[in-house]
Order: structure tokens, then C-alpha cells, then sequence
């Protein structure tokens, strides 16, 4: 959009509702949740044109704020996985109160925390999901009274938020499930494969030591007659002093108070653990999980670490859940009728998996594919476009050969949307990116639809008059299909308002003012009348 037409405020407005799209396609666009909370930040300070944007999410065991996504101009105290207590600051009191706050002057806020030397105004907005706080998004201005009539947008931004933080919290959930699935499908062919209980879990103990990068995993299993834990498998550093103990007293270390109390015993700091019995000085960290069968003890498998981040609680879920697998293991190999039952229930099991494993490859790969198609037209996306303009920026600076950009936008298609109908209107979309595509016969030239009934067409390694012969073309392209439009304000077809900009190697400035060329070319053909073609100035 050019400057002048941001003052209005019609187009403002319009300009708040294409941010608030934008953001809603950002939620759709990624899966993981800082990625995309970095991208949603991002649109934000563009949009808002201030210095510091930042979003924080709640830790939902640690209640802490942890900030995911954050963009400044100026150094600030914040950065990406900084964690800020719920209590301090104006995001306590945002999070206490569950309501927004606007600062019009910093300096008279006795609970201001400065983010960045110099702030003035903030404007602190609660995210909220199911009536529960889960994030907050903080934006701060140098200016005085900066935010005074963005409230109202930044807390429409804020329930887009909730939901897109909902739903990357249930993909990661579904992806941990599918490894979690998928590791269980590896351990258990290879206890099946084994040819006795012992085998069964020394191939245990060497899979978990490799998969979570442990210093020692060892299997104990409960001797009753003797009140003792029996070591039966291991891999990695031994025990004690460099030796294995086969035998365990059950009142001694973490193993024992394992025993004792039935739980799992978690100690991410051994240092301070007055049970722990130091073998291996590299170790940092160790977990202890309980092997039982129903309401059976049957022993323990404790695991040893030089990181405490080996034990990350998705990762204790995944060994809680391998402790049971191996209770069952063990269980189960005690009854030579009933293993062969079910080593034939595990192989099916497992070529099941395998097959889910292959189809969750193919949708992935396909998946990768049509996150760069447009779904409805077919050509390239916003976020195809995004990525080729990057790539032909950073050539074209390389290399000092010229770059350019058309933007097209279908003349009075919203009163098309609004007279025909929407599914008329998706027709006619698809019938001109066809035709675009079709006319689009430069090498290395990128069809994208840009948004809504706008598209765009990259042209590597072309100067200003060549150019514009293709974004005449492309004009041509939208007229010889003749498609009726009686709504339209001038003429009886749909027509297309075409803007070109040209990047030389003279040129200094970002790709952002590379596209905004292009766009203030495309608002001069719509004020000029439309269905007409122009190339942007130096003036533009």
C-alpha cells in the first residue's frame, strides 16, 4: 500500500483487516509455534511501525512467562527464551488482572520494567484460549501515547494468537505421540528378535543408552528371595569405579529409593541428591523408573546423563512409557505359549507402523509440496513468493544483474465477489492464473498468487523495458479472455491493473521497498483509471 494512501482512514482500516488476514495465514501456514509466533511478531512491528514487539508464552508447569518471538530495532534486556516471572513487571499485572493494559507514558508507570533504553509507550495485551491466559504480546514505542488507538487490533490479533498457539501445541502433542509410537516399533522388534530374556534387555539398555545420548542405562531386576536389585543388562560407563555391581542393596541410592517408594525418581542435579552415589564424575543428571507389571514390582532401569536435558519431561514420558513396555517384556517371557502369541501380535503391529510411518512420510513430502502451491489457483503462494524473492534479492546483489517485480491486481473484484457469488469468483481466479501462467514466458520467471485477487510475477534477470513488454502481455493474458463483469466501474469485462518495478544494480534498499515500488506503480494505475499497465519512476 503507498504512504499516502495509509493517512486515510478508510484504508486503514483496510489496512488492519489484510494484517489481521495476514496473521490468520501465518497460523495456517506453520506448525511449530515459534516460527510462526516469530512471523506473526514480525507483521506486527511492520504494522505497527514501532521499535520493540515481543510474544510471551505461559509455561504451563513452570508458570512463567517464556518469550517465544520478538523483533526490536534497538539491544533490549529480552531475547528469545527469556523467562520472566508471572508477578513481575506490566505483564504480571496484565496476567494477574487478564485484561489489557495501555501505557500512554512509561515514565509515570511505577511498575515499568524498560525493555529498551528510551521506551515510552506500551500497549500489553492478555491471550487468552478457553478463558485461560496462555501468552501475552507486548508492543513498545519510543514515542509518547504511540498505542492510544490500537487496542482494539492488538486484542483482535491476541484471540487469532490464542487459537494458533492451540493448535501448534496439539501438533507437537500429535508428533510426539507418532515418535513416541514409532520408538516403541523399534524397541519391542528388537526385544522380539531376541532369543532370550537377557538378550531381549541388553538390546533394551544399548537402544535407550544411543537414542537419548546417556552415559550409562542399566536394567535391575527385583531378586525377592534375597531383598536385592540384580543387575541384568547395561551400556555405557559402568556403575561404580569403572565396574559393574551386579548385586544392588535395596536401601542404597537413588536405585533404592526407587525401590522403596514405587515412583520414578527424577534428579537433574546429583550434586545435591543426598542419595546419590557418585560413580561416574561426568554424570549430571539421573532418572530412575520402576519396571512393574500390574500392581508387580519387577525392577528398575536407571539411566545416567552428563546433560539434564537427556531427561526433558517429553523425554520421561517417552521412558515411563518404555518401563512399561519392558514390565510387559518381562512379564511376558516367563510363558512360552503366551510369546508366541504375542511376537506374533508385535510383528503385525509393527508392519502396521511401518506402513503408518510410510504414509506419514508421503503426506509430509506432499504436504512440503502444497505449503508453496495456492490451493485454489494452483500457482506459487505468498510463501513461495516470500522465498523466491529472497533468493533472486541475494542473486542479484551477488551477481549486479537487474531484478524485477509486476504486481497485478483484478480490477473491481470484490463487486465481482459481491454481484456473481464467491464460487464465480474463485472460477474466474483460477481461469486468469491459468491465463497468467500461460503468458508468463520469461526464464526463471516466479507466478505467485500475492493475496486475495492480487498476483505477482518475479523476473530474474531482467531490465525495465523487457519487463514491461511481459507485464504487457500479462495485460493482454486477462483481456483476451473476455470474462463478463456488468459490476465493474468501467467497461463490461474483467480487467487487470498491472505495477512494475525494476531493482538495478545501482540500486541501495531492502526488498520491502523493492515490493512497495511496485505498489505504488500498481496505485497509480488503479488512480489513473485502471486496466492500464505502469512502470514505476525513480520518483515512486
Amino acid at each position: 500500500m503507498s504512504a499516502e494512501a495509509s493517512q486515510v482512514p478508510e484504508l486503514r482500516e483496510a489496512s488492519d483487516l489484510a494484517l489481521i488476514n495476514g496473521i490468520a495465514r501465518i497460523a495456517l501456514r506453520y506448525m511449530d509455534l515459534r516460527p510462526m509466533l516469530q512471523q506473526i511478531v514480525h507483521a506486527l512491528k511492520t504494522h505497527l511501525a514501532c521499535e520493540f514487539v515481543a510474544c510471551a508464552v505461559l509455561d504451563q508447569h513452570t508458570h512463567s512467562f517464556v518469550c517465544e518471538a520478538l523483533e526490536s530495532d534497538l539491544p533490549s534486556a529480552i531475547e528469545v527464551g527469556y523467562a520472566c516471572e508471572s508477578g513481575r513487571g506490566v505483564v504480571g499485572e496484565v496476567a494477574a488482572a487478564g485484561r489489557s493494559i495501555l501505557i500512554a507514558d512509561a515514565r509515570t508507570h511505577a511498575n515499568y520494567i524498560e525493555p529498551i533504553v528510551g521506551a515510552r509507550s506500551e500497549l500489553c495485551v492478555p491471550v487468552k484460549h478457553g478463558g485461560k491466559m496462555v501468552a501475552i504480546i507486548n508492543v513498545e514505542s519510543l514515542e509518547v501515547g504511540a498505542f492510544g488507538d490500537r487496542v482494539l487490533l492488538l486484542e483482535t490479533v491476541a484471540e487469532q494468537v490464542a487459537g494458533a498457539i492451540a493448535a501448534a501445541r496439539l501438533n507437537h502433542e500429535l508428533r510426539r505421540r507418532v515418535e513416541l509410537l514409532g520408538m516403541m516399533s523399534n524397541l519391542l522388534r528388537a526385544a522380539v528378535e531376541a532369543v532370550s530374556l537377557d538378550e531381549a534387555l541388553q538390546r533394551i539398555v544399548v537402544f535407550v543408552h544411543r537414542r537419548f545420548h546417556l552415559e550409562l542405562c542399566a536394567i535391575m531386576l527385583v531378586d525377592d528371595a534375597r531383598h536385592r536389585l540384580m543387575l541384568k543388562a547395561e551400556a555405557g560407563k559402568s556403575i561404580l569405579n569403572g565396574e559393574s555391581v551386579p548385586e544392588w542393596p535395596t536401601r542404597m541410592g537413588v536405585n533404592g529409593r526407587a525401590f522403596r517408594t514405587g515412583v520414578a525418581q527424577f534428579v537433574p542435579d546429583v550434586s545435591v541428591d543426598p542419595d546419590y552415589i557418585m560413580g561416574n564424575p561426568d554424570v549430571v543428571s539421573e532418572y530412575v523408573v520402576p519396571i512393574r507389571f500390574e500392581d508387580r514390582l519387577l525392577g528398575l532401569i536407571d539411566m545416567e546423563s552428563a546433560t539434564v536435558e537427556s531427561f526433558s519431561e517429553e523425554s520421561r514420558v517417552m521412558l515411563d512409557a518404555l518401563a512399561a513396555q519392558v514390565a510387559g517384556a518381562i512379564h511376558l517371557t516367563g510363558t512360552n505359549q503366551r510369546l508366541s502369541e504375542i511376537n506374533r501380535e508385535v510383528a503385525e503391529k509393527s508392519a502396521a507402523l511401518e506402513r503408518a510411518n510410510a504414509q506419514l512420510r508421503a503426506a509430509n513430502d506432499t504436504l512440503q509440496r502444497l505449503s508453496h502451491i495456492d490451493g485454489l489457483t494452483g500457482v506459487g503462494n505468498r510463501r513461495r513468493f516470500d522465498q523466491g524473492l529472497r533468493s533472486a534479492w541475494r542473486q542479484a546483489r551477488r551477481h549486479r544483474h537487474d531484478l524485477s517485480l509486476i504486481l497485478i491486481d483484478i480490477d473491481d473484484f470484490k463487486a465481482y465477489n459481491d454481484g456473481y457469488g464467491h464460487l464465480a469468483g474463485d472460477e474466474c481466479l483460477k481461469r486468469i492464473a491459468s491465463a497468467l501462467e500461460a503468458a508468463t514466458d520469461q526464464p526463471g520467471a516466479l507466478l505467485a498468487r500475492y493475496g486475495g485477487e492480487e498476483f505477482a510475477v518475479l523476473l530474474p534477470r531482467t531490465g525495465a523495458s523487457l519487463a514491461l513488454r511481459c507485464a504487457e502481455q500479462l495485460h493482454d493474458a486477462v483481456a483476451a479472455l473476455a470474462v463478463p463483469h456488468r459490476f465493474a466501474r468501467a467497461g463490461e469485462h474483467v480487467s487487470a491493473s498491472i505495477g512494475v518495478a525494476t531493482l538495478t544494480a545501482e540500486m541501495r534498499f531492502k526488498p520491502s521497498e523493492f515490493i512497495r515500488r511496485a505498489d505504488r506503480a500498481l496505485y497509480v494505475a488503479k488512480a489513473e483509471g485502471r486496466d492500464r499497465v505502469v512502470l514505476a519512476g525513480d520518483s515512486q
